[in-house]
């Protein structure tokens, strides 16, 4: 089994360390404990073609964060697997 895993969801993305994981708290915060990688997302708003409204869209991590959190995730969990042989 992996330590370290990707938690993803709307509006933030994370790399975390089971041991460092309270599984019981449900929150994902940059400090929260076993978060060893954090990046926010940005709200976005966006402009109706047809009658020039702003309309929410809602929150976004970009592809860029989530790659580097999919790439130190990995890291990390190959890392630990040379370690313990």
């Amino acid at each position: 089994m992996k330590r370290y895993f990707i938690d993803e969801r709307i509006g933030c993305v994370a790399v975390r360390d089971k041991e460092g994981t309270d599984p019981e708290y449900p929150g994902l915060h940059p400090d929260t404990h076993g978060v060893v990688f954090y990046r926010s997302g940005t709200y976005e708003t966006g402009t109706c073609p047809s009658c020039h409204q702003e309309s929410r869209k809602g929150w976004s991590v970009s592809e860029d964060d989530i790659k580097e959190a999919k790439a130190l995730c990995d890291k990390l969990n190959r890392e630990e697997t040379e370690r313990q042989t």
